[in-house]
Protein backbone atom coordinates (compact mmCIF):
# COMPACT_ATOMS: atom_id res chain seq x y z
CA UNK A 1 0.00 0.00 0.00
CA UNK A 2 1.82 3.69 1.06
CA UNK A 3 4.26 5.05 4.12
CA UNK A 4 2.65 7.76 5.42
CA UNK A 5 4.90 10.44 6.42
CA UNK A 6 3.32 13.37 8.83
CA UNK A 7 6.08 16.28 9.44
CA UNK A 8 5.15 19.03 12.44
CA UNK A 9 1.74 19.65 11.04
CA UNK A 10 -0.05 22.07 12.74
CA UNK A 11 -3.55 23.50 12.50
CA UNK A 12 -4.37 27.12 13.03
CA UNK A 13 -7.84 27.72 12.27
CA UNK A 14 -9.15 31.53 10.97
CA UNK A 15 -10.57 32.01 14.65
CA UNK A 16 -7.28 31.51 15.80
CA UNK A 17 -8.16 28.51 17.58
CA UNK A 18 -5.17 25.93 17.66
CA UNK A 19 -6.55 22.71 16.62
CA UNK A 20 -3.35 20.39 16.45
CA UNK A 21 0.61 21.41 17.13
CA UNK A 22 3.34 19.80 15.71
CA UNK A 23 2.15 16.12 14.99
CA UNK A 24 5.11 14.36 13.80
CA UNK A 25 5.40 10.82 12.62
CA UNK A 26 6.34 7.92 10.07
CA UNK A 27 3.52 5.38 9.04
CA UNK A 28 5.21 2.44 7.75
CA UNK A 29 3.52 0.68 4.72
CA UNK A 30 0.69 -1.56 6.07
CA UNK A 31 0.20 -0.35 9.65
CA UNK A 32 -2.75 0.06 11.09
CA UNK A 33 -2.66 3.08 13.31
CA UNK A 34 -5.48 4.98 15.80
CA UNK A 35 -5.90 7.95 16.97
CA UNK A 36 -6.99 8.21 20.11
CA UNK A 37 -8.14 11.22 22.91
CA UNK A 38 -11.20 12.84 24.44
CA UNK A 39 -13.56 14.85 21.76
CA UNK A 40 -11.91 18.34 21.01
CA UNK A 41 -8.49 17.09 21.18
CA UNK A 42 -7.56 17.26 17.53
CA UNK A 43 -7.91 13.77 16.63
CA UNK A 44 -10.19 14.17 13.84
CA UNK A 45 -9.03 17.54 12.11
CA UNK A 46 -5.61 15.72 11.76
CA UNK A 47 -7.02 12.24 9.65
CA UNK A 48 -9.01 15.47 8.08
CA UNK A 49 -5.58 16.93 7.24
CA UNK A 50 -4.74 13.61 5.79
CA UNK A 51 -7.58 13.40 3.90
CA UNK A 52 -7.16 16.74 2.45
CA UNK A 53 -10.40 17.96 3.54
CA UNK A 54 -8.96 20.60 6.19
CA UNK A 55 -5.83 23.17 4.95
CA UNK A 56 -2.67 22.37 6.63
CA UNK A 57 -1.31 25.71 8.24
CA UNK A 58 2.31 24.87 8.76
CA UNK A 59 3.95 21.16 7.79
CA UNK A 60 4.14 18.80 5.30
CA UNK A 61 2.91 15.50 4.41
CA UNK A 62 4.12 12.44 1.87
CA UNK A 63 2.56 9.63 1.27
CA UNK A 64 5.00 7.09 -0.81
CA UNK A 65 8.00 10.10 -0.28
CA UNK A 66 5.64 12.06 -2.71
CA UNK A 67 4.60 15.67 -0.90
CA UNK A 68 0.75 16.05 -0.98
CA UNK A 69 1.00 18.47 1.13
CA UNK A 70 -1.00 21.19 -1.09
CA UNK A 71 -2.81 18.39 -3.40
CA UNK A 72 -6.39 17.97 -3.23
CA UNK A 73 -8.45 15.25 -1.48
CA UNK A 74 -9.01 13.74 -4.86
CA UNK A 75 -5.62 13.68 -6.26
CA UNK A 76 -3.86 11.82 -2.61
CA UNK A 77 -5.38 8.21 -3.37
CA UNK A 78 -7.14 7.82 -0.34
CA UNK A 79 -10.45 6.49 0.97
CA UNK A 80 -12.76 7.68 3.96
CA UNK A 81 -14.71 6.00 6.01
CA UNK A 82 -17.25 8.09 8.00
CA UNK A 83 -19.38 7.31 10.75
CA UNK A 84 -22.56 8.49 9.25
CA UNK A 85 -21.60 5.90 6.61
CA UNK A 86 -22.83 8.30 3.59
CA UNK A 87 -24.54 6.29 1.63
CA UNK A 88 -26.92 6.99 -1.61
CA UNK A 89 -30.53 5.59 -0.17
CA UNK A 90 -31.82 5.76 -3.64
CA UNK A 91 -29.09 3.46 -4.75
CA UNK A 92 -28.46 -0.10 -4.37
CA UNK A 93 -25.55 -1.80 -2.22
CA UNK A 94 -24.02 -2.53 -5.39
CA UNK A 95 -24.49 1.09 -7.10
CA UNK A 96 -23.25 2.41 -4.45
CA UNK A 97 -19.83 0.60 -3.96
CA UNK A 98 -19.06 0.64 -7.68
CA UNK A 99 -19.82 4.90 -8.05
CA UNK A 100 -16.81 5.85 -7.64
CA UNK A 101 -15.70 3.62 -9.84
CA UNK A 102 -18.25 4.54 -12.88
CA UNK A 103 -17.16 8.34 -12.30
CA UNK A 104 -13.47 6.96 -13.20
CA UNK A 105 -15.36 5.72 -16.16
CA UNK A 106 -13.25 2.15 -15.56
CA UNK A 107 -14.13 -0.70 -17.64
CA UNK A 108 -17.62 -2.18 -16.66
CA UNK A 109 -16.56 -5.78 -16.56
CA UNK A 110 -13.56 -4.41 -14.05
CA UNK A 111 -15.98 -2.58 -11.82
CA UNK A 112 -18.44 -5.59 -11.46
CA UNK A 113 -15.43 -7.82 -10.33
CA UNK A 114 -14.21 -5.25 -8.09
CA UNK A 115 -17.53 -5.01 -6.45
CA UNK A 116 -18.16 -8.47 -6.34
CA UNK A 117 -15.13 -9.48 -5.02
CA UNK A 118 -15.67 -6.76 -2.45
CA UNK A 119 -18.64 -7.79 -1.81
CA UNK A 120 -18.00 -11.44 -0.83
CA UNK A 121 -14.73 -10.32 1.41
CA UNK A 122 -17.47 -8.40 3.54
CA UNK A 123 -20.36 -11.13 3.39
CA UNK A 124 -22.54 -8.97 1.27
CA UNK A 125 -22.93 -10.68 -1.58
CA UNK A 126 -26.30 -11.75 -0.39
CA UNK A 127 -27.38 -7.74 -0.11
CA UNK A 128 -25.91 -6.24 -3.35
CA UNK A 129 -29.40 -5.77 -4.41
CA UNK A 130 -31.08 -3.81 -1.41
CA UNK A 131 -31.04 -0.19 -1.00
CA UNK A 132 -29.39 0.61 2.49
CA UNK A 133 -32.66 1.67 4.14
CA UNK A 134 -33.44 -2.43 4.23
CA UNK A 135 -29.68 -2.93 6.10
CA UNK A 136 -28.77 -3.09 9.77
CA UNK A 137 -26.21 -0.26 10.59
CA UNK A 138 -23.20 -3.19 10.78
CA UNK A 139 -24.29 -4.26 7.42
CA UNK A 140 -24.19 -0.41 6.21
CA UNK A 141 -20.58 0.36 7.83
CA UNK A 142 -19.67 -2.93 5.68
CA UNK A 143 -20.73 -1.64 2.44
CA UNK A 144 -19.12 2.08 3.07
CA UNK A 145 -16.01 -0.11 3.80
CA UNK A 146 -16.44 -2.00 0.38
CA UNK A 147 -17.24 1.45 -1.57
CA UNK A 148 -13.22 2.33 -0.29
CA UNK A 149 -11.84 -1.51 -1.07
CA UNK A 150 -13.22 -1.33 -4.79
CA UNK A 151 -11.09 2.08 -5.21
CA UNK A 152 -7.72 -0.01 -4.14
CA UNK A 153 -6.48 3.10 -2.56
CA UNK A 154 -2.83 4.05 -1.24
CA UNK A 155 -4.20 4.68 2.46
CA UNK A 156 -7.45 3.77 4.35
CA UNK A 157 -8.72 6.90 6.71
CA UNK A 158 -11.55 5.52 9.38
CA UNK A 159 -13.32 8.59 11.20
CA UNK A 160 -15.21 6.67 14.27
CA UNK A 161 -16.59 4.36 12.26
CA UNK A 162 -18.36 2.20 15.09
CA UNK A 163 -19.62 5.21 17.21
CA UNK A 164 -23.52 5.20 15.59
CA UNK A 165 -23.47 1.36 16.57
CA UNK A 166 -24.89 -0.32 19.83
CA UNK A 167 -22.89 -2.01 22.02
CA UNK A 168 -22.75 -5.64 20.41
CA UNK A 169 -22.48 -4.77 16.35
CA UNK A 170 -19.48 -2.28 17.93
CA UNK A 171 -17.41 -5.72 19.39
CA UNK A 172 -18.43 -7.47 16.01
CA UNK A 173 -17.25 -4.34 13.25
CA UNK A 174 -14.12 -4.44 15.37
CA UNK A 175 -13.31 -8.11 14.50
CA UNK A 176 -14.53 -7.15 10.99
CA UNK A 177 -12.28 -4.44 10.53
CA UNK A 178 -9.17 -6.62 12.07
CA UNK A 179 -9.77 -9.35 9.66
CA UNK A 180 -10.57 -6.75 6.66
CA UNK A 181 -7.07 -5.43 7.53
CA UNK A 182 -4.92 -8.71 8.06
CA UNK A 183 -6.34 -9.43 4.32
CA UNK A 184 -5.80 -6.10 2.25
CA UNK A 185 -2.44 -5.40 4.36
CA UNK A 186 -3.50 -1.89 3.47
CA UNK A 187 -2.06 1.37 5.29
CA UNK A 188 -4.71 2.50 8.05
CA UNK A 189 -5.43 5.45 10.02
CA UNK A 190 -8.28 5.16 12.18
CA UNK A 191 -10.25 7.63 14.42
CA UNK A 192 -11.88 7.04 17.57
CA UNK A 193 -12.35 8.25 21.42
CA UNK A 194 -12.83 4.32 22.30
CA UNK A 195 -9.83 3.03 23.86
CA UNK A 196 -11.17 -0.46 23.70
CA UNK A 197 -11.49 -0.19 19.65
CA UNK A 198 -7.27 1.29 20.10
CA UNK A 199 -6.26 -1.59 22.10
CA UNK A 200 -7.88 -3.97 20.11
CA UNK A 201 -7.58 -2.73 16.62
CA UNK A 202 -4.32 -0.78 16.53
CA UNK A 203 -0.39 -1.69 15.54
CA UNK A 204 0.41 1.39 17.37
CA UNK A 205 -1.70 4.32 19.34
CA UNK A 206 -1.56 8.15 19.15
CA UNK A 207 -2.72 9.33 22.13
CA UNK A 208 -4.00 12.87 21.78
CA UNK A 209 -5.36 15.49 23.97
CA UNK A 210 -5.68 19.53 23.48
CA UNK A 211 -3.88 19.03 19.93
CA UNK A 212 -0.91 17.94 21.04
CA UNK A 213 0.55 14.10 20.70
CA UNK A 214 0.36 13.14 24.72
CA UNK A 215 2.64 8.85 23.61
CA UNK A 216 3.20 6.82 20.41
CA UNK A 217 3.51 3.57 21.04
CA UNK A 218 2.29 -0.17 20.46
CA UNK A 219 -1.10 -0.81 22.92
CA UNK A 220 1.21 -2.90 25.00
CA UNK A 221 3.66 0.02 25.55
CA UNK A 222 0.45 2.61 25.57
CA UNK A 223 -1.04 0.27 28.53
CA UNK A 224 2.25 -0.84 30.98
CA UNK A 225 4.43 2.40 30.28
CA UNK A 226 2.38 5.40 30.03
CA UNK A 227 4.43 9.15 29.84
CA UNK A 228 2.56 11.35 31.94
CA UNK A 229 -0.92 11.01 33.83
CA UNK A 230 -3.14 11.67 31.13
CA UNK A 231 -2.12 8.70 29.48
CA UNK A 232 -2.14 6.22 32.21
CA UNK A 233 -5.97 7.70 33.51
CA UNK A 234 -6.97 7.59 29.36
CA UNK A 235 -5.81 4.31 28.33
CA UNK A 236 -7.45 1.36 31.10
CA UNK A 237 -11.06 0.62 32.18
CA UNK A 238 -11.51 1.07 34.96
CA UNK A 239 -8.78 4.03 34.93
CA UNK A 240 -5.83 4.01 36.99
CA UNK A 241 -6.09 4.87 40.62
CA UNK A 242 -4.00 8.13 41.43
CA UNK A 243 -2.49 8.65 45.27
CA UNK A 244 -0.80 11.79 45.67
CA UNK A 245 1.43 12.43 48.69
CA UNK A 246 4.94 13.76 49.58
CA UNK A 247 8.07 11.31 50.14
CA UNK A 248 8.37 11.42 54.47
CA UNK A 249 10.67 8.62 56.11
CA UNK A 250 11.41 6.33 52.83
CA UNK A 251 7.22 6.36 52.70
CA UNK A 252 4.99 8.07 50.64
CA UNK A 253 2.61 9.80 52.92
CA UNK A 254 -0.73 10.28 51.11
CA UNK A 255 -2.79 11.97 53.95
CA UNK A 256 -1.15 9.58 56.65
CA UNK A 257 -1.22 6.41 55.05
CA UNK A 258 2.49 5.62 54.43
CA UNK A 259 3.28 3.51 51.48
CA UNK A 260 6.55 1.82 51.96
CA UNK A 261 8.69 2.42 48.72
CA UNK A 262 11.91 0.49 47.54
CA UNK A 263 15.56 1.90 47.20
CA UNK A 264 14.17 2.32 43.40
CA UNK A 265 11.46 4.36 43.48
CA UNK A 266 12.92 6.75 45.98
CA UNK A 267 15.72 7.26 43.65
CA UNK A 268 13.13 8.21 41.14
CA UNK A 269 11.60 10.71 43.10
CA UNK A 270 14.47 12.52 44.01
CA UNK A 271 14.26 16.13 43.92
CA UNK A 272 10.58 16.10 43.40
CA UNK A 273 8.15 17.65 45.91
CA UNK A 274 5.19 16.39 45.30
CA UNK A 275 4.23 12.47 43.81
CA UNK A 276 1.54 10.83 42.67
CA UNK A 277 1.16 7.12 42.79
CA UNK A 278 -0.91 5.42 39.99
CA UNK A 279 -2.07 2.19 39.95
CA UNK A 280 -4.09 0.32 38.09
CA UNK A 281 -7.03 -1.51 39.46
CA UNK A 282 -5.78 -5.28 38.32
CA UNK A 283 -2.51 -4.41 40.00
CA UNK A 284 -4.18 -4.49 43.54
CA UNK A 285 -4.05 -7.72 45.80
CA UNK A 286 -5.78 -8.79 49.48
CA UNK A 287 -2.78 -8.93 52.15
CA UNK A 288 -3.28 -8.74 55.79
CA UNK A 289 -0.13 -6.92 56.31
CA UNK A 290 -1.33 -4.32 53.35
CA UNK A 291 -3.23 -1.02 53.61
CA UNK A 292 -6.71 -0.23 54.87
CA UNK A 293 -9.43 0.07 52.82
CA UNK A 294 -13.31 0.51 53.50
CA UNK A 295 -15.92 -0.46 50.68
CA UNK A 296 -18.95 2.16 49.18
CA UNK A 297 -19.69 -0.40 46.46
CA UNK A 298 -19.05 -3.86 44.71
CA UNK A 299 -19.90 -4.21 40.51
CA UNK A 300 -20.23 -7.88 39.58
CA UNK A 301 -18.95 -8.23 35.98
CA UNK A 302 -19.09 -12.48 35.97
CA UNK A 303 -15.50 -13.29 35.67
CA UNK A 304 -14.65 -10.18 37.89
CA UNK A 305 -15.53 -7.60 40.37
CA UNK A 306 -14.90 -4.32 40.78
CA UNK A 307 -14.54 -3.28 44.41
CA UNK A 308 -15.16 0.90 44.82
CA UNK A 309 -13.67 2.00 48.26
CA UNK A 310 -11.50 4.41 49.73
CA UNK A 311 -7.68 4.38 50.57
CA UNK A 312 -5.69 7.29 52.54
CA UNK A 313 -9.31 9.46 51.86
CA UNK A 314 -8.95 8.62 48.33
CA UNK A 315 -12.07 7.21 45.99
CA UNK A 316 -10.33 4.44 44.21
CA UNK A 317 -11.36 0.88 42.07
CA UNK A 318 -9.68 -2.51 42.51
CA UNK A 319 -10.44 -5.47 39.90
CA UNK A 320 -10.43 -8.75 41.12
CA UNK A 321 -10.88 -12.41 39.80
CA UNK A 322 -14.09 -13.80 40.85
CA UNK A 323 -17.40 -13.16 42.31
CA UNK A 324 -16.68 -11.20 45.29
CA UNK A 325 -19.39 -10.42 47.90
CA UNK A 326 -18.74 -7.68 50.34
CA UNK A 327 -20.65 -5.53 52.49
CA UNK A 328 -21.08 -1.58 52.34
CA UNK A 329 -18.79 -0.16 54.40
CA UNK A 330 -16.69 -3.35 55.19
CA UNK A 331 -12.93 -3.14 55.82
CA UNK A 332 -10.37 -5.34 54.69
CA UNK A 333 -6.44 -4.77 53.60
CA UNK A 334 -4.51 -4.19 50.31
CA UNK A 335 -1.32 -4.71 48.96
CA UNK A 336 -0.23 -3.01 45.79
CA UNK A 337 2.44 -4.53 43.23
CA UNK A 338 4.89 -2.07 42.98
CA UNK A 339 6.75 -3.57 40.09
CA UNK A 340 3.50 -2.38 38.22
CA UNK A 341 3.35 1.20 39.58
CA UNK A 342 3.59 3.88 37.99
CA UNK A 343 5.32 7.33 39.63
CA UNK A 344 4.44 11.10 38.34
CA UNK A 345 5.62 14.18 39.31
CA UNK A 346 2.20 15.82 40.52
CA UNK A 347 2.82 19.49 39.30
CA UNK A 348 4.00 18.19 35.50
CA UNK A 349 2.66 15.16 35.52
CA UNK A 350 5.20 13.68 33.71
CA UNK A 351 6.38 10.01 34.70
CA UNK A 352 9.65 9.68 36.52
CA UNK A 353 11.79 7.64 35.31
CA UNK A 354 15.29 6.30 35.74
Amino acid sequence: MATVSLQHLQKIYDTGNLAVEDFNMEIQDGEFIVLVGPSGCGKSTTLRMIAGLEGITKGKMLIDGNDVTEKASKDRDIAMVFQNYALYGNMTVYQNMAFSLILRKENPEVIHNKVIAAAKMLRLYEQLNKKPSALSGGQRQRVAMGRSIVRNPKVFLFDEPLSNLDAQLRSSMRREIKILHNKLKATMIYVTHDQTEALTLADRIVVMSMGRVQQIGTPYEIYNNPNNMFVASFIGNPPTNFFTGKIQDGCLNINGTMIKLRKKELDLCNGVEEITLGIRPERVFADENGYPVKVELVEHLGQFSLIHCVMAKTKCVFKVKGWIDLAEGSEFKVGLDLDKCFLFDNETGQRLRG
